[in-house]
């Protein structure tokens, strides 16, 4: 398996060879702050309603642990374990406010308890899931962009239970009459419309108590710059997201648990 996928790896470079290659597209959201429901956080300052953000993704149009589709109707890109397990996220986020930088982290892992047969589960399971998305619907003019981070550890039902759990989230779905490439890498400026919201929790705790807080924004976008490298010719870029699709199936291949069914059966062998 390795080797045919070794084989079909160079037989797609040598069909994308140079100057056609994958790029890394930046989108830029700017707009301002008009909802703040936080709780007991403030991550970008306490007085953050009606201030000015920008938000930044990078796409990359070809990473092989992601997924792509594309058609006549419109593209996306899309990876993680939150959206498909062995995928990889082929966006990255940050958002700035009052000059404060706030990067959506991202992180793949997968620790079980230790589990002997006819025993039982013992210690600290742990993971971490993340995604990123970029969608494309020429039909409704719309643009969505989203990036999130879920993580938990934790141990045990008896004594020394305790537990962490951490997430981020930064996405905006976009509206723009000039959206009409079904291409997600439209460059361009754009007077857009929409809705966008971050989040940031954290909560922790063991039998003695524990800690929540939270920043949780609510965002108006006005305006999206899209800008990056070469693009390769239509015909091109859809053999490459085939053969990076093919590529990333084989290399998926075994890895078919769900996220949240996996977290719940780590909370119940631990219990």
């Amino acid at each position: 398996m390795r080797q045919l996928l070794i084989g079909m790896a160079m037989t797609i470079s040598a069909m994308v060879a140079t100057p056609v290659r994958a790029a890394i597209f930046t989108y830029i959201v700017t707009g301002n702050v008009i909802g703040d429901a936080s709780d007991g956080g403030a991550a970008f300052g306490e007085d953050v309603v009606g201030r000015g953000f920008t938000a930044r993704f990078e796409v990359d149009d070809a990473m092989p642990l992601a997924l792509y589709v594309a058609d006549t109707g419109g593209s996306s890109a899309r990876g993680g374990g939150s959206i498909q397990d062995g995928t990889r996220p082929p966006v990255a986020a940050m958002l700035t406010i009052n000059g404060v930088e706030r990067a959506v982290r991202t992180g793949d892992e997968d620790m079980p308890p230790m589990c002997i047969p006819g025993f039982g589960c013992f210690g600290a399971s742990s993971g971490i899931d993340d995604s990123g998305e970029i969608v494309k619907n020429a039909v409704a003019r719309t643009l969505s962009l989203s990036a999130g981070y879920d993580s938990y550890a934790g141990c045990c039902a008896d004594y020394g239970s305790w537990y962490s759990i951490a997430t981020d989230d930064l996405r905006f779905s976009l509206f723009d009459a000039s959206f009409t490439s079904p291409d997600y890498r439209q460059d361009g400026t754009f007077a857009v419309s929409g809705t966008g919201a971050f989040a940031t929790v954290f909560s922790a705790g063991d039998r003695s108590g524990g800690v929540d807080y939270s920043t949780r924004l609510t965002l108006a976008p006005t305006l999206l710059q899209v800008t990056g490298g070469a693009v390769p010719e239509p015909g091109t870029w859809a053999m490459m997201l085939l053969g990076f699709a093919l590529i990333g199936g084989g290399l998926r291949h075994g890895r078919a648990a769900a996220p949240a069914a996996r977290a719940a059966r780590q909370l119940g062998q631990a219990a």
